[in-house]
C-alpha cells in the first residue's frame, strides 16, 4: 500500500509541477528539475497527513479527499510557486489557479474517457488515469497553447484569469458534490461527462470570443494608424495628377504654336520627360489592402529619413489568406524594420509580394554577406539579436510563430542584385 501511495503521489506531483511550469515559465534553469520533487513531497504529505479515506478511488483525482485538505494543498502550492518563480502577486495567484484548473481538467477528462471505455478495474483509474494526463499535457505543450496561455496570464488578461478561475472552481465543486470520490462519479457518469464537456465547450467559446474581440480591436487600431498614411499617398498621387494635367495643357499649347513637326516633337519630348507616376506609388495603389498599403508607404518614408530606398513590387493579393490583416501588418513591419535597421545610407531594399501556386510569397531583401543555412535558422530563435542587449531578439521569432500557426513557411536565401550580395527573408502564406 505504501509503495502504491508513493507512486500515485509521484504522478500527481509531476502533473502539478508540469502545469505550474507550463503556465508560470521556467525560473531557475537547471534547478527547475528539482521542482517536480518538491511537488511530489507536497502531494505525499497531503495524502498521508490529511487524508481520511482508506479507499484509493477517493484519491483518483487529487491527493486529498476533502475541502479542508485541498485548501492546505492549494496554499502549499501557492507558497512554493511564489518562492520559486518570484513573479508578481497577481501573476503567481492566477498562475497557480490556472495550474489547478489545468490539472483538474486533464485528470478528469482522462478518467471520464477511461470510464466511457467501460474499464472495470480500479488500477486503470489509479495509474493509467494518472499517466494519460501527462501525455495530454505534452500534446498541449507541442501546440504552443500553454505558452500562449502563460503569456496572457503574465499580461494579466482579465478574460483569461476569469476563465481559469471559473474552470478551477467548477471542477472543484464537481468534486465536492461527489465528496472527492471518483467511484461516486462513475455511478452518475452521464451527468459528470455532460458537466465536464459543457465546461470545456464554454471555455473554448469564451476564448474564441475573446480572440475575435482582440482581432477587432487590432484592426481598429491599424485603421487608425495607417489609413491617414493612405490618405497622404492619395493626396500625393492627386498632386502629381494635377501636375500631369498642367503638363498636358503645356503640350497642347506647344503643339499648337509649333511651326513644323520637328519643333513639335522636340517641345513634346522636353515637356514629357519628367511626367510619370512614381514606381513606388504605382505599386502601392495595386495593393488590395488599404492598411498594408499605408504601412508600406509609412515604412518607405521612414527609410528615406535614413537615406535608404525601398523598392516595392506587388504582384499578388494579401487578403483572403490564412493570415489576417493584423498578422500581415505585424509580419511586414518586423521584416522591413529589421532590414532598414541593418541598412546603411545609400542602400536599396526590395520588398516583393508575388503570387505562387501554393500561396503568396512576401520577401524583403537587404544588402548583406551570404549566410549559411545554420545562420538563417539561428536568426529565428527566441532571443537572437545582433545588438546583444536584453529585450531584443523577438521580432523574427514572432514572425516564425505567426507563420507556423497559420500553416505557412519561412523562406530564406542569398541573392546577387546588380553585383551586390543580398539576403532574402520572407514567408509563404497559403
Amino acid at each position: 500500500m505504501t509503495s502504491s501511495i508513493f507512486l500515485q503521489s509521484v504522478l500527481d506531483g509531476l502533473l502539478l509541477a508540469l502545469s505550474s511550469l507550463g503556465l508560470l515559465g521556467r525560473s531557475r534553469g537547471k534547478l527547475d528539475r528539482l521542482l517536480p520533487l518538491l511537488f511530489v513531497v507536497i502531494c505525499l504529505l497531503s495524502r498521508l497527513g490529511l487524508g481520511d479515506h482508506d479507499t484509493e478511488m477517493a484519491y483518483a483525482v487529487l491527493p486529498v479527499d476533502h475541502i479542508v485538505a485541498f485548501l492546505f494543498l492549494f496554499l502549499g502550492v501557492l507558497l512554493l510557486n511564489s518562492l520559486w518563480f518570484q513573479k508578481g502577486e497577481g501573476h503567481t495567484l492566477f498562475g497557480t489557479v490556472a495550474a489547478f484548473a489545468l490539472y483538474l481538467l486533464l485528470r478528469e477528462l482522462c478518467l471520464l474517457f477511461l470510464a466511457l471505455c467501460g474499464l472495470p478495474e480500479p488500477v486503470w483509474y489509479l495509474y493509467v488515469g494518472r499517466a494519460l494526463p501527462l501525455c495530454l499535457w505534452l500534446a498541449l505543450w507541442s501546440t504552443g497553447a500553454l505558452r500562449w496561455l502563460r503569456d496572457k496570464l503574465a499580461d494579466g488578461d482579465p478574460v483569461i484569469c476569469v476563465v481559469c478561475s471559473n474552470t478551477a472552481l467548477l471542477l472543484l465543486l464537481l468534486l465536492l458534490l461527489f465528496q472527492f470520490d471518483f467511484s461516486a462519479m462513475l455511478r452518475w457518469l452521464p451527468a459528470t461527462v455532460g458537466a465536464v464537456g459543457l465546461l470545456a465547450v464554454c471555455d473554448a467559446a469564451a476564448l474564441l470570443l475573446r480572440q475575435h474581440r482582440v482581432q477587432a480591436q487590432r484592426r481598429t487600431a491599424m485603421l487608425e494608424q495607417y489609413l491617414p498614411l493612405v490618405e497622404e499617398l492619395i493626396e500625393q498621387v492627386r498632386a502629381r495628377q494635377h501636375d500631369f494635367n498642367n503638363q498636358m495643357m503645356a503640350v497642347a499649347a506647344a503643339v499648337a504654336t509649333a511651326h513644323d513637326l520637328q519643333q513639335a516633337q522636340q517641345a513634346v519630348t522636353s515637356l514629357l520627360q519628367h511626367v510619370k507616376l512614381d514606381g513606388a506609388d504605382k505599386e502601392l495603389l495595386k495593393c488590395d489592402s488599404k492598411v498594408i498599403s499605408g504601412l508600406l508607404f509609412g515604412k518607405i518614408k521612414q527609410a528615406e529619413l535614413k537615406q535608404v530606398r525601398v523598392e516595392v513590387t506587388i504582384a499578388g493579393s494579401f487578403l483572403r489568406r490564412t493570415l489576417s490583416e493584423a498578422d500581415w501588418v505585424e509580419l511586414i513591419a518586423i521584416l522591413l524594420d529589421n532590414a532598414v535597421e541593418a541598412a546603411s545610407p545609400g542602400d536599396v531594399l526590395y520588398a516583393r509580394a508575388a503570387e505562387q501556386a501554393d500561396g503568396l510569397r512576401f520577401s524583403v531583401l537587404n544588402p548583406h554577406r551570404a549566410l549559411s543555412n545554420l545562420e538563417f535558422i539561428q536568426m529565428f530563435r527566441r532571443g537572437w539579436s545582433t545588438k546583444g542587449e536584453a529585450g531584443h531578439g523577438y521580432g523574427l521569432y514572432n514572425v516564425r510563430q505567426i507563420v507556423e500557426r497559420h500553416a505557412g513557411k519561412i523562406i530564406t536565401g542569398n541573392d546577387q542584385l546588380n553585383g551586390i550580395s543580398y539576403i532574402s527573408i520572407g514567408v509563404l502564406v497559403p
